[in-house]
């Protein structure tokens, strides 16, 4: 059994690690020869002149200033603003938008289902400095069925502009005391059950 294992195992892992060793050992290395030439006598070359070069001048010298001058603007001459005979009011701008809307949102007191027949409320957060909302209710295929306006972060909408089995969206935004809307609108999904 021994050499059996001898055999079958031992003998190919040897002959392997002899070809390895074999593939791994450099060759003799062959160098190429050069044909021999004719010895001949080599071309003399007759000495030439190498131009020489010349030395350069130094570069001109300019004045400098000295190390404590500054220069000075031109007189400059005032040119008086006339008077106004009233004066021009200050321009008071509404709050940035994007302050404003900050607060703006969806309020978590939303309920997206509803019992048919009841008139369903919706809520949000309230835009800082707007003086109304304008709140919309809007049918699956997009149009407006009602639109409203309030003053307070909240809307009830009529039972009786809803459906069995139909699906609605409200939609509000802000606007600001000339009527502008302030924000992007907002609004969630409503079903009635």
């Amino acid at each position: 059994m021994g050499d059996m294992i001898l055999k079958r195992v031992i003998a190919p892992l040897l002959v392997g690690v002899v070809v390895v060793a074999a593939a791994c050992q450099p060759a003799a290395e062959v160098l190429p020869t050069l044909a021999p030439t004719l010895a001949q006598d080599a071309p003399t070359q007759e000495p030439t002149d190498v131009p020489t070069a010349q030395p350069t001048s130094p570069p001109p010298e300019r004045a400098t200033l000295p190390p404590t001058w500054t220069p000075s603007p031109a007189a400059a001459t005032e040119t008086p603003i006339p008077a106004t005979e009233t004066p021009v009011p200050p321009v008071i701008l509404p709050p940035s938008p994007l302050a404003a809307c900050a607060t703006f949102g969806v309020d978590s007191r939303n309920q997206t289902f509803f019992p048919l027949g009841s008139s369903p409320q919706v809520f949000w957060l309230p835009a800082d400095g707007a003086s109304s909302y304008r709140a919309a209710l809007i049918d699956e295929f997009g149009e407006e069925l009602l639109v409203d306006y309030t003053i307070d972060p909240t809307y009830i909408f009529p039972s009786d502009l809803f459906e069995r089995d139909k699906r609605y969206a409200w939609d509000v935004y802000p606007m600001d005391d000339l009527g502008q809307q302030m924000c992007i609108s907002i609004g969630d999904e409503i079903f009635p059950q």
